[in-house]
């Protein structure tokens, strides 16, 4: 073989290495910039509203969490029947998960729960806590691959699938177009105060007040029988526009502008901080 072909395919060799490693670089690079979100089981739908009248999953989990308090500080006082107590519900709480997802047993460590009723009934406080800690990361591999897509599933709503009943008419709107009006009214109002149109901006504040009184009637939906969250939110707006109307009344450009920044994060911002990012979310697993 010529000293020529040689170095040729030697060069071929290097090229291809070189080509290879650029290839598994690339995927690493692709693989770091990658999010992966399991989605859960669909069973665990049963366990939420509105399928179930009762948060029966998120419940289960708040006691859990409560009587893996409970018990470590009852062991740390040596209190034997408190600590019998709530060692009790929680032996019983933890079984009930695989009762309604079984697809998640294999995260449960139920040999633990043996050693839990062992050093219970023995009085061996001082190995209490050592066992629920262990028992404790069954809790957090699940939670590292289920909980944010679960509460993405279960605890937010889908907006783009609801609709708001337009005053005396029962005129059906779509909530994203509601969403889309109340910002062009938020902005109409903007434009016409730096413009100097004061008296068209005042006269925009009750088409205003009415979209937002809509809007609000369809927060019943969700939160039902508790008008807290609506007040919360909608609340502001029963001051903020009022104050905006004066200020434009006196044609006071700069704070009329303020009053309306604030409306906005105030009443939009807010809202939007709690629902419309889990809403948008929503779509990758609906």
């Amino acid at each position: 073989m010529s000293r020529i072909l040689i170095q040729l395919i030697s060069a071929l060799f290097v090229i291809s290495i070189a080509i290879s490693v650029s290839a598994d670089q690339k995927t690493a690079s692709e693989s770091a910039s990658t999010i992966t979100l399991k989605k859960p089981p669909e069973i665990l739908a049963k366990w939420y509203k509105p399928a179930n009248k009762r948060q029966v999953w998120l419940h289960t989990m708040f006691r859990l969490r409560r009587e893996i308090l409970a018990m470590n500080d009852y062991s740390a006082k040596g209190k034997q029947a408190e600590l019998e107590k709530w060692s009790q519900k929680f032996i019983k709480d933890y079984q009930s998960i695989a009762e309604m997802v079984p697809q998640w047993q294999d995260y449960l460590y139920l040999d633990k729960l043996d050693d839990l009723k062992n050093a219970v009934k023995n009085k061996d406080y001082s190995s209490i806590s050592m066992i629920l800690k262990k028992t404790s990361k069954s809790c957090m591999h699940c939670h590292d691959d289920y909980q944010t897509v679960a509460t993405l599933m279960f605890r937010s709503p889908i907006f783009s699938k609801r609709f708001i009943s337009e005053g005396f008419s029962g005129e059906k709107i779509a909530y994203d177009d509601n969403m889309l009006q109340l910002s062009d009214s938020v902005n109409r109002i903007n434009i016409a105060i730096k413009d100097g149109y004061y008296t068209e901006a005042h006269e925009l504040i009750e088409p205003l007040e009415q979209q937002l009184e809509h809007l609000s009637t369809s927060c019943g939906d969700c939160h039902q029988e508790d008008e807290i969250p609506v007040e919360r939110i909608m609340g502001a707006s029963q001051s903020l526009l009022p104050e905006l109307a004066e200020l434009l009344e006196l044609k006071e450009q700069r704070p009329a502008g303020g009053k309306l920044g604030e409306f906005a994060v105030k009443v939009c911002a807010k809202c939007h901080s709690i629902h419309r990012l889990p809403s948008d979310l929503k779509f990758l697993f609906d």
